[in-house]
């Protein structure tokens, strides 16, 4: 990544006062300039020339209110100004222009991608997250990755010291925003299970959510399961082809909602040797929710006939949400989630895929989880699983959904520093490597 700090930018067609834009080339240097002039303009408030320099497409898409919103609601907190730098990202023709602008309590970084005939085609604002450190011990060494596609994700590569070609796991997280550790307050698991892996001789990349990264200019609307998950793995399975691992030896461990949505993405590429789901689930999520729903409500104190109105509110949406075609998936929301990313849902559901995945397959779940299941989804997935000898099964007593102890039994465990249960990292290694577990339950 080229990097440069631009204080003055001279030339008529940088300059606001210009009565027409020249035509640009796609340069690194113009894409510096260009972005640095499109940053000084938005941070001035200067729409009309933030405006001058979008697609066609793009402004139809980003307007002067919607620029000035996001500007605003990032420069709330932000304290006062210090500086602006500029980057310029061009591997694989994505030609990106990044600005970071410094501000006494955040960094917010502006996102430009452009077109073929220098316009902006996309545009992000979002603050910027501090890059996570790669750590280095005697057992493993981390390397600070870019994996996906388009704006790309700080991702984190751990390599077990003396092992050539060690055999690799992508870690998929669950749904809504994280970072490649999947870090909640003080705890890291996807921290946890790389370091363990790797103590053991096992390979993992993991990166950040998009949401996480790149909140989404057009709110929840926008969202699609492709644009949260299925875009982004692939690139990172092609990816690690130049990376030093096994590419015979790639497993995809993917929890909660990561582990749902495992047998589709193992099913779409066969290059996946087996699949791990760490408390996922089989059924909708939307089945899912309303479990979480009603006994959210009923941990209040209340009984099933005082919320027989809430049921039938979140019977309606599940009726609406399994009823959905092609068609009928428009932009209308339902729990905070547009109807097309339902429907994808719908086509991405495990029992669609599982009876013909050719991949060996381990299901671990927490027996205290209070997000997904052990009477409920933990038993899906065991007759799902019936008859298939490719299947491995393991719960784990006292184990909250983080695969750490439960405590409290409520999202309070989570404020609670603790560490991913070494036997469920073991369980996994053994797995990896021999396909047997210590005490597991064999389909």
């Amino acid at each position: 990544m080229k990097k440069i700090i631009l204080v003055l930018l001279l030339g008529c067609m940088f300059l606001t006062g210009c009565s027409e834009k020249e035509k640009l080339e796609v340069t690194s240097e113009n894409i510096l300039a260009v972005s640095t002039t499109i940053a000084t303009a938005l941070k001035d408030q200067d729409y009309k020339t933030v405006q001058s320099y979008l697609s066609k497409e793009t402004k139809k898409d980003v307007s002067d209110e919607k620029l000035k919103s996001a500007w605003d609601k990032l420069v709330t907190d932000a304290g006062a100004y210090v500086s602006m730098e500029a980057f310029e990202f061009r591997p694989d023709d994505r030609d990106l222009g990044i600005v970071n602008y410094t501000f006494e309590n955040k960094v917010i970084r502006l996102s430009l991608k452009y077109d073929e005939n220098m316009e902006v085609k996309q545009i992000n604002l979002n603050e910027n997250h501090p890059q996570i450190e790669a750590i280095t011990t005697e057992d493993f060494t981390e390397t600070n990755v870019k994996v996906g596609y388009g704006n790309m994700l700080d991702g984190m590569l751990t390599l077990p010291n003396g092992v050539e070609n060690p055999p690799v796991v992508i870690l998929l997280q669950g749904s809504g925003s994280s970072n490649l550790n999947e870090e909640i307050f003080e705890n890291k698991p996807f921290e946890d299970i790389a370091h363990g892996l790797a103590q053991q001789g096992i390979a993992s990349i993991r990166y950040d959510k998009r949401y996480y990264a790149y909140p989404a200019w057009d709110g929840v609307r926008s969202q699609t399961v492709d644009w949260e998950y299925f875009i982004d793995f692939s690139n990172v399975v092609h990816q690690l082809e130049d990376m030093p691992v096994n590419h015979n030896q790639i497993y995809l461990m993917g929890h909660s909602q990561g582990g749902m949505l495992a047998p589709r993405l193992a099913y779409d590429h066969p290059e996946i040797k087996g699949i791990i789901s760490l408390a996922g689930t089989p059924r909708g999520l939307e089945e899912v929710i309303k479990d979480q729903q009603i006994n959210a409500l009923l941990a209040q104190g209340l009984k099933l006939e005082d919320i027989a109105g809430q049921i039938k509110s979140i019977d309606d949406n599940i009726a609406k949400i399994q009823g959905l075609t092609e068609e009928t998936a428009d932009d209308y929301v339902v729990w905070n989630m547009p109807l097309k990313y339902w429907y994808q849902l719908n086509q991405s559901r495990a029992k669609l895929f599982f009876e013909d995945l050719k991949c060996d397959v381990l299901i671990l779940q927490g027996e205290e989880d209070f997000q997904v299941f052990f009477d409920n989804d933990y038993e899906e997935w065991k007759k799902l699983s019936e008859g298939k000898d490719n299947v491995m099964m393991k719960s784990y007593p006292g184990l909250s959904h983080l695969f750490m102890p439960s405590i409290e039994g409520t999202t309070a465990d989570y404020q609670i520093p603790a560490q991913v249960d070494q036997q469920v990292i073991d369980d996994m290694v053994k797995w990896i490597q021999t396909r047997e577990l210590s005490k597991g339950e064999k389909k």
